[in-house]
């Protein structure tokens, strides 16, 4: 028997896939787990404790789902906007920010009426457009939602110019997105594969071809003021100057000047007609009531109004439709369909340098027919890119790639340019992974600060994070799971802390009137444990949970969407015995306190895979063995257990005879090492686990191994 010690450095591969465990040839293998649950991976190597979920407040209905959806206004705040189904039976719209509900002017909750039911939410998508939200849905009319004065929120239907005649009732576009300043919509039910181009700049006008005023031809006939008000405006009186054989007719246009100066072109819709002789000029006038062969509908009437039955009024750079034959403008609308080889539709659009497009088939990207152009009606050019096909999941966007969930809906792939192949591809990050995906991913959600976190909703409640640094090829997945389901998630930028937060629906049972029954609850899941923090009483480690800050109290009140459950509280960076709140929502304490988290526990599991030494006699593997030590480096860490299995564990200690006895021990970092008899086996696996409302920073794993020659 020999004595070998293994050393565990960083577990920057995440959870791996069972069919990894023979794999002692990956690099991968060694900082890989079996388990990662309620830990996350750190871009530096080591693990940490999920933060806690707090509560926000109740859904707006607990019968059915929400959907969350994000938005930024104009100063940089921060909104979480909630589209759910009313308790009588119509859509609904609430709005959270600075970590609660917001409030109108009356102090009420903030909400809207919307066309959204619960059975819409999952075919709604959005963009931001400045500073307003389009919404589009393929049984609905395009929406903006946009800031009004007082500070709410108003939703209406866009007003488009020539809206294209292929929309309607049934046939709305389900997608949208913003590209190159213009606002592109995609895939009717019955046009599944084509894309709307609205003109450059002017996002609700989708004009195919256009001519620009003044036009060629308006600038031979201008208004003389004849009238004696010193205007020429086209009022009664005005008269117009047509040379020999010149004709005024339907469509022609005129000049004129406005009181303020600014020079305006009429274009005349009625159906009279005024022709000078091929031997003299005519000077036309401008009459209310038109009788002589030489006078025609005046522009204005005699207040000066508009007569809009016989003349249209454009400035100068306005645009009216082309005539026919007349090519389309480089700023005009495009419409463009692709040609899919397979049946389908687009699943998604992503705006990049070029517009990328997962498609149920496959990956396409569309551009300007020439490198670095833009698209334009007489240039535009689709590459397909790949042929993996996307779910109808919207993806995220995560530096130089878009992460978006395969056809089947159980992997998660990163599409992105590569240099080596020059080329656009697709890679499936999950494969190392591939378990995880298994039960359906249905919703994704990107956080970029602090630190890069690819969050997906998986069907059956549990979120996935991936930590995700591919440029030091960290790509780890760990599992969240709590208490309950989680049912949706979006990330939203907070100002105040310099970092994305993430917003969860999660739906949870709670004993009311002796009666389980499901609830959902509106929570954000906390910021990691604060690096500045002194002690242990600003951990947040408990899910659905509350905090109580101020003079020392026994009892504490507002734990009542948990009545009936048992939770896990810490008081004043000391763990308290776990309570049952109370039906009117109180929990009473084992003695007072200033600063109190309260909530439902949960527990964090590290498994690495099994041990492997390559020694003289090969290979460790099905080899007979015994962990006799195990030594862990932890960083700010209080609590947590560590052991061959769940049955086995244990505690790390940290109190000495310097620490107060009324208080907890101060945070630890450090090393700490633990003996315990494992007995032999052929497995060689150890166990981590915290399940304390405390937190745990793991940075490395040192066991030593009694293994038989």
């Amino acid at each position: 028997m020999s004595l070998v010690p293994i050393i565990l450095t960083n577990f920057t591969s995440g959870e791996l896939s069972p069919r990894l465990a023979g794999r002692v040839d990956v690099s991968k293998y060694f900082n890989g787990c079996q388990c990662l649950e309620n830990f996350l991976a750190q871009p530096h190597g080591g693990v940490a404790r999920r933060s806690g979920m707090r509560f926000v407040a109740q859904a707006a209905r607990h019968e059915g789902r929400s959907l969350l959806v994000p938005y930024e206004d104009a100063s940089g705040v921060g909104w979480m906007l909630e589209f759910a189904q009313s308790a009588n039976g119509t859509g609904v719209l609430r709005f959270f920010t600075g970590g609660g509900l917001a409030l109108n002017a009356a102090g009420l909750p903030m909400q809207l009426a919307t066309p959204y039911k619960e059975e819409h939410l999952d075919g709604l998508r959005f963009v931001q457009d400045r500073y307003s939200l389009v919404l589009s849905h393929p049984e609905f009319a395009p929406r903006r939602l946009s800031r009004t004065a007082d500070g709410g929120f108003e939703l209406s239907e866009l007003t488009f110019i020539s809206r294209p005649e292929a929309w309607g009732a049934g046939n709305w576009p389900a997608l949208c997105c913003l590209h190159e300043d213009r606002l592109v919509f995609a895939a009717t039910p019955k046009e599944p594969f084509t894309l709307w181009f609205s003109r450059t700049s002017q996002h609700e006008d989708f004009r195919l071809a256009t001519r620009e005023v003044p036009l060629d031809d308006w600038d031979d006939f201008e208004i003389t003021d004849s009238n004696g008000d010193t205007l020429s405006d086209g009022k009664p009186g005005d008269t117009v100057l047509l040379l020999a054989g010149d004709t005024f007719a339907k469509n022609t246009a005129l000049s004129g000047v406005m009181a303020d100066g600014t020079l305006c072109y009429y274009r005349y819709l009625g159906a009279r007609s005024v022709k000078a002789s091929t031997s003299a000029s005519l000077r036309m006038t401008l009459a209310a009531t038109p009788a002589a062969t030489s006078e025609i509908e005046s522009v204005r009437d005699a207040s000066g109004a508009l007569r809009t039955a016989f003349w249209e009024m454009f400035a100068i750079g306005d645009r009216i439709v082309a005539e026919p034959g007349d090519d389309p403008l480089d700023d005009d609308a495009v419409e463009i369909t692709l040609s899919a080889q397979r049946g389908g539709r687009i699943c998604f659009l992503a705006p990049r340098d070029k517009l990328w497009i997962g498609a149920s088939s496959g990956e396409w990207t569309v551009s300007g027919s020439s490198l670095n152009t833009p698209v334009t009606p007489g240039g535009i050019k689709a590459n397909r890119e790949g042929t993996f096909g996307a779910s109808k999941v919207p993806p995220c966007q995560a530096g130089p790639a878009i992460l978006y969930v395969q056809r089947s809906g159980k992997k998660v792939r990163e599409m992105a340019y590569r240099l080596e192949s020059d080329a656009y591809t697709s890679r499936d990050i999950t494969l190392l992974a591939a378990h995880l995906g298994e039960a359906g991913i249905t919703q994704l959600a990107y956080v970029q600060e602090p630190d890069p976190m690819l969050y997906c909703v998986r069907a059956d409640g549990v979120l996935l994070a991936m930590t995700y640094l591919p440029e030091q090829d960290v790509c780890a997945f760990a599992r969240i799971v709590t208490n309950g389901a989680v049912e949706a998630a979006c990330a939203v930028f907070n100002q105040s802390l310099y970092r994305d937060e993430l917003w969860l629906v999660v739906r949870r049972n709670v004993t009311i009137n002796g009666q389980s029954v499901g609830r959902r609850f509106i929570e954000t899941l906390e910021p990691g444990f604060p690096e500045t923090a002194q002690d242990t009483s600003a951990a947040f480690f408990v899910d659905a949970g509350m905090s109580y800050s101020g003079p020392a109290v026994r009892e504490l009140t507002g734990l009542a969407h948990l009545a009936g459950s048992k939770v896990q509280i810490l008081a004043d960076g000391a763990v308290l015995p776990e309570q049952t709140v109370a039906p009117d929502g109180s929990i009473r304490l084992d003695r007072e306190a200033s600063q109190v988290h309260a909530g439902l526990g949960y527990a964090s599991v590290l498994r690495p895979m099994r041990l492997e030494f390559a020694g003289s006699r090969g290979s460790a593997q099905t080899r007979s063995k015994r962990i006799i030590e195990v030594g862990v480096r932890l960083y700010r860490t209080l609590g947590g257990k560590v052991g061959p299995d769940l049955t086995r564990l244990e505690p790390l200690l940290y109190r000495s005879s310097a620490d107060k006895m009324d208080g907890p021990p101060a945070l630890f970092t450090g090393d700490k090492s633990v003996r315990f008899p494992q007995g032999w086996s052929t497995d060689g696996v150890l166990t981590l686990v915290q399940d304390q409302p405390l937190p745990m920073t793991l940075l490395l794993m040192a066991p030593t191994l009694a293994l038989n020659e």
